[in-house]
């Protein structure tokens, strides 16, 4: 279900001429512009492990793979937040 809205809303992104503007951006600006989005997502649920939960409980294999790849993301990047912190 979640996945079809992020795929209507990449849609819309990508047909806005202005999509090419994210092409000049460095890899940490399109990171805090994913967390701001996921963030924006996780509103609805009493917290982001909550919506995470809700898509791996879904029947939709499309809304168990988006879980996982929300979890791959939000780790590697809290891992890159720590190094950041450490340095």
């Amino acid at each position: 279900m979640y996945s079809k809205v992020l795929e209507a809303r990449l849609a819309k992104i990508e047909a806005n001429p202005r999509f090419g503007a994210l092409l000049g951006l460095s890899d940490a600006e399109l990171d805090r512009q994913i967390v701001a989005g996921l963030n924006e997502m996780a509103s609805e649920w009493p917290s982001f492990g909550a919506m995470v939960s809700n898509l791996r409980e879904s029947p939709m294999p499309a809304d168990k793979e988006l879980a996982g790849q929300i979890e791959t993301f939000i780790t590697d990047w809290q891992a890159q937040q720590r190094q950041k912190a450490v340095q």
